[in-house]
């Protein structure tokens, strides 16, 4: 089931001192932090499509799992 989320987008060096450590893109919404992933995109490290909204406001459609919000369609900034 799709489900949309608003949040910020940062570059973030995430899981430290694990096997899954990487700097990712990450959505930081008023209730958590998300892994933020492009269906179609790379499944590790930047998604450079996703990165360009770096320091932004966004609104994402997607799905949501425990750790990793997996966008299915484009961003949208907001104001």
């Amino acid at each position: 089931m799709s489900r949309t989320a608003r949040g910020v987008v940062s570059i973030r060096h995430v899981a430290h001192g694990s096997k899954s450590e990487q700097t990712t893109v990450v959505l930081t919404t008023e209730e958590r932090t998300w892994l933020l992933r492009r269906a179609g995109g790379p499944a590790f490290g930047v998604d450079e499509t996703l990165a360009r909204y770096d320091g932004k406001t966004v609104e994402v459609v997607g799905e949501a799992g425990p750790g990793v919000f997996v966008v299915t369609e484009e961003p949208r900034e907001l104001p």
